[in-house]
């Protein structure tokens, strides 16, 4: 889980040069701006079907998705946003609450008219839907969770130690090497064709609001520390898709839980949620849809087919 923090650090600090209403690369061209909850949210709202929301994970944005999106908008109505403080969203005085984030999923779908949907989270956004799942049930259609955090746990003072070395000045002064190894970390084998990350991120260093997201990863660690779900999952009921890869490299935390396997917490979920199917998935990191999106496509496409035949 908080070895997501691997993936939260940017470039060395500069002096921002862009507005926080430019874009960023790699974004799809369909992004609008949506007022949420008073924040200003960016949100992709595309296709007509079923709806699935897609949720991303710490330090990233909806662009994880594009991929997906592309792949199911000819059957399913697909929307993504970016959570507050991240992307291109707003980023001011965000809590990193995960019922914060969980209401910020139900109220976009609420203002795009959306009563349920089979919600998609990765990393972070696995827990916020987990806690969405748990805090508002009948929102959810169905659940898929992609190596979600929540399920790995974290003795109390890791849970500090952690919290302790997690500061938005230590995010944004992460070297330029560490963050190619951060980013790098999140795959089982590198290719440039990840290197898109890295520019984007240093694109989001040079913002006007780029403290903010900074804060904002700092305060969404501690949010995930603070409201484990662990305990809690036998009390969701709804359909659940859990797959990891297995060559993840962040779950379980590599530092804190070395003797642990990607394997072992996939077992965990396989137990703890009463009714779920959980999957490992070869030749992939942290970010499955990234690295196999075709098997990611296949697995996700199969099981919904699978879910609504059964209904």
């Amino acid at each position: 889980m908080l070895s997501l923090l691997l993936t939260l650090c940017l470039t060395a600090m500069a002096s921002p040069t862009a507005d926080s209403t430019d874009s960023l690369p790699n974004y799809p061209d369909d992004v609008e701006t949506v007022t949420v909850d008073g924040r200003d949210l960016a949100v992709v709202d595309r296709g007509e079907g079923a709806p699935l929301v897609f949720v991303h994970g710490l330090g990233s944005n909806l662009s994880l998705w594009r991929e997906a999106l592309d792949a199911f908008d000819d059957t399913h109505r697909v929307v993504a946003l970016d959570l507050p403080g991240f992307g291109l969203s707003d980023k001011e005085d965000v809590p990193g609450t995960m019922s914060f984030y969980a209401d910020a999923v139900a109220s976009t779908m609420e203002a795009f008219g959306i009563d349920e949907a089979t919600v998609v989270g990765v990393s972070m956004g696995g827990q916020v839907a987990l806690t969405l799942a748990l805090e508002q049930p009948e929102r959810l259609r169905d659940l898929v969770l992609v190596s979600p955090a929540g399920i790995e746990t974290f003795a109390e003072q890791e849970a500090q130690t952690m919290k302790s070395m997690t500061t938005a000045e230590g995010i944004a002064n992460t070297p330029d090497e560490q963050v190619r190894k951060n980013v790098a970390a999140n795959f089982a084998s590198w290719s440039d064709d990840y290197a898109w990350l890295i520019e984007q991120r240093d694109s989001l260093r040079q913002r006007d609001d780029f403290m903010d997201y900074a804060e904002a990863n700092a305060r969404s660690v501690a949010g995930m520390l603070d409201a484990p779900v662990r305990d809690r999952l036998g009390e969701i009921e709804t359909r659940t898709l859990v797959l990891f890869g297995a060559g993840d490299k962040l779950i379980p935390n590599p530092f804190l839980h070395p003797n642990h396997t990607t394997e072992s917490v996939a077992g965990e979920a396989r137990q703890a949620l009463p009714n779920a199917t959980v999957d490992l998935v070869d030749d992939a990191g942290h970010l499955l849809m990234l690295e196999q999106p075709a098997v990611f496509h296949e697995n996700l496409r199969n099981w919904l087919n699978d879910a609504e035949a059964g209904r």
